[in-house]
């Protein structure tokens, strides 16, 4: 009964997808990428396609006219501009190069770029060294933006309005960050480059800007303020707060701190877990030489621990999380919630006696990151180094934890002097060995540096009003990213023709064959679903499979016939960006040679006796005795079936 339902439910999928159409991009749609996604759906019989692209509507002006085996196109050239319109067809090209009638004509609208007509300023220095790829940088200033630009510093994708903050992109393409529309509800969002949110955190709850993430269990992880109150430690700026009534004292619990809690919450936004920093770290424990006792007295809290990234370990079920107001590394072991290590300061510098590995030395970090060799990189603002003796310096960093005691430095970057970056900051750690750095030294950059530490690339942001002579940039992080579109994938069925019996799959012999093609440059993992009414195919199947970036896989079904006709199926979904699932429905017909009357097969003089009983009444009539396809059955029949028998 669920099948059935199922079928009715879809007929409208049937019968949208037996007539052809124009998927992406849809009719009139606005769009806020350059890179532009061309998809259609499958026409019974064709064997190549042909798409046009042009600025006219009576495609006088060609930009695009390519003829194509597939079902989807990314178009990249750099005849695609921005603030235009354009109108986009599609056609089937049959065998002998016969090209079918038109599919359809769209067209779609490409908005504002975000960066003004110079893009993004660059420097290559070695384009061999390059590592291939778009970045993305998400900016936290003023502006509240996230781009993708090329290395020419060209702009490819922009969040347009959504005033969203990237701060992460996993390793399936998916987007998250932190968006001011509508505050607090998209504080803790994550979107596609159609610019639709796809998860946003409950709508009363700040998600803080610095990090949301999913997590292995597929819920979604960041952080959420905690308030506690907490002592005013004795220094300099005691009599500031004696004046405001505080006792001052060291002692008394009377001015509010607050931290972070990192929360999970699952598809619903419902609560799942929370890690409160005051139930673990010691309040003896804080900040007395990076000023935040004196911004604590104009902003009336004080900013104890300033928490800016975390990472779930799903091998370990850990999670390394940064305080960056304690130069702290915690690892956290997930569910319990205690501590195994922390990596900070000595404690002279009052930021805890607990501390491992206290020589590293850095202070104010951000971005800490676990590599897949079990290797921890993150990026040194260098705010305290002065307390080393260093002066002002900010790194990347690639270290390993050793039996959770000691620590080996792996590689380590020191940035140059006007590229200082006290605020923000990322480091990522390209295949090919470069490290992606992004500070905010000089208005902003992204520089890619090789293993001997030479600059390769350069992108200059000049963000909020920043200069070459070192005044700090807005640009949070910054990450490379194979292509927009992680979620471009095509469904090809074989055999899929008009037949006597209409459109549908009519196999050429048991198995029904589809092909499901990734268009992305991630790695992705998709999740199908088959059947049919008939139960040519067994049960109903549900599958998981992995497709490799720009990749294709097979997928047969072996056919068991119990008729000459079945219903079939086919659901399908990127498991990490089922936004855009894929929904199918044919009508299947069994392999049937023209003549087999007795339809074993093969064509022999059984099936001309049985033929002449046919048309003499003495046998039931088969599908396949109409041998000439006349509409009806006779001795016309009969010579045509000892023909095909003779040859």
């Amino acid at each position: 009964m669920k099948l059935i339902n199922y079928i009715f439910i879809n007929i409208l999928i049937f019968i949208s997808f037996s007539i052809a159409g124009l998927l992406k991009p849809y009719d009139n749609q606005y769009i806020s990428y350059i890179h532009i996604l061309f998809e259609w759906e499958q026409e019974p019989d064709a064997e190549l396609y042909n798409i046009q692209v042009s600025t006219n509507s009576d495609f006088s002006n060609l930009i695009l006219d390519l003829d194509t085996t597939e079902i989807l196109y990314i178009f990249k050239d750099d005849t695609i501009n921005w603030s235009t319109r354009y109108y986009w067809r599609v056609r089937p090209i049959f065998s002998e190069n016969i090209y079918g009638e038109w599919i359809g004509s769209f067209t779609f609208r490409i908005r504002n770029n975000n960066t003004g007509n110079s893009g993004v300023q660059t420097n290559i220095i070695d384009e061999d060294s390059y590592y291939d790829g778009l970045t993305i940088m998400g900016d936290l200033s003023d502006d509240n933006r996230s781009i993708v630009f090329d290395k020419n510093g060209r702009e490819i994708w922009n969040d347009f309005d959504k005033n969203f903050i990237m701060n992460h992109i996993n390793e399936y393409g998916q987007i998250s960050g932190c968006s001011f529309n509508n505050f607090p509800a998209n504080t803790g969002s994550f979107i596609n480059y159609d610019n639709e949110y796809l998860w946003t955190g409950p709508d009363d709850v700040y998600i803080d800007v610095h990090e949301v993430k999913t997590i292995p269990t597929g819920n979604y992880m960041g952080f959420v303020w905690e308030y506690q109150n907490g002592p005013i430690p004795i220094g300099d700026w005691t009599n500031l707060y004696r004046a405001l009534g505080y006792e001052a004292d060291g002692v008394t619990n009377e001015f509010p701190w607050f931290g972070q809690a990192i929360v999970e919450w699952d598809e619903n936004g419902n609560e799942i877990w929370r890690w409160n920093p005051f139930d673990y770290f010691s309040m003896e424990d804080y900040d007395i030489y990076g000023g935040t006792w004196w911004n604590a007295y104009f902003d009336g809290q004080f900013d104890w621990m300033h928490s800016n990234a975390f990472y779930f370990d799903k091998e370990e079920s850990a999670i390394y999380f940064s305080a960056r107001h304690l130069s702290r590394i915690t690892k956290i072991d997930y569910p319990s919630g205690d501590i195994i290590w922390m990596i900070g300061m000595p404690s002279e510098f009052n930021t805890g006696d607990e501390h491992i590995c206290t020589e590293l030395g850095f202070t104010w970090q951000h971005n800490v990151h676990l590599l897949d060799n079990g290797n921890i990189t993150l990026f040194d603002n260098g705010n305290l180094s002065g307390l080393f003796g260093e002066g002002n310096r900010t790194r990347a960093l690639e270290f390993r934890v050793i039996d959770d005691i000691y620590c080996e430095m792996v590689w380590e970057y020191n940035l140059p002097n006007n590229l200082f970056g006290p605020w923000m900051g990322s480091v990522q750690t390209l295949q090919n060995g470069n490290r992606l750095i992004s500070t905010v030294g000089s208005g902003g950059h992204t520089i890619e540096v090789n293993e001997d530490q030479q600059i390769i690339w350069d992108a200059i942001y000049n963000i909020g009003g920043g200069n070459q002579n070192g005044d700090p940039g807005g640009n949070y992080r910054s990450f490379r990213i194979p292509s927009i579109h992680p979620n471009a994938y095509s469904v090809i069925f074989e055999n899929y023709e008009f037949g006597d019996l209409g459109a549908g799959i009519y196999l050429s012999d048991n198995n029904l064959k589809l092909t499901i093609s990734n268009g992305s440059g991630y790695e992705q993992l998709y999740s199908y679903a088959m059947g049919d009414t008939e139960g040519w195919f067994d049960d109903v199947l549900y599958e998981e499979i992995i497709i490799a970036p720009y990749s294709s896989i097979d997928l047969i079904f072996d056919a068991n016939y119990n008729s000459d006709m079945t219903s079939f199926y086919f659901d399908i979904e990127p498991v990490f960006h089922n936004y855009d699932n894929k929904n199918y429905i044919f009508n299947v017909y069994k392999n049937q040679i023209l003549g087999d009357v007795n339809n074993d097969e093969t064509l022999n003089v059984l099936d001309v006796v049985i033929l002449v009983n046919v048309i003499l009444g003495n046998s039931e009539e088969s599908s396949n005795a109409d041998v000439n396809l006349d509409g009806t059955i006779n001795i016309l029949d009969v010579v045509t079936l000892i023909n095909l028998i003779l040859s």
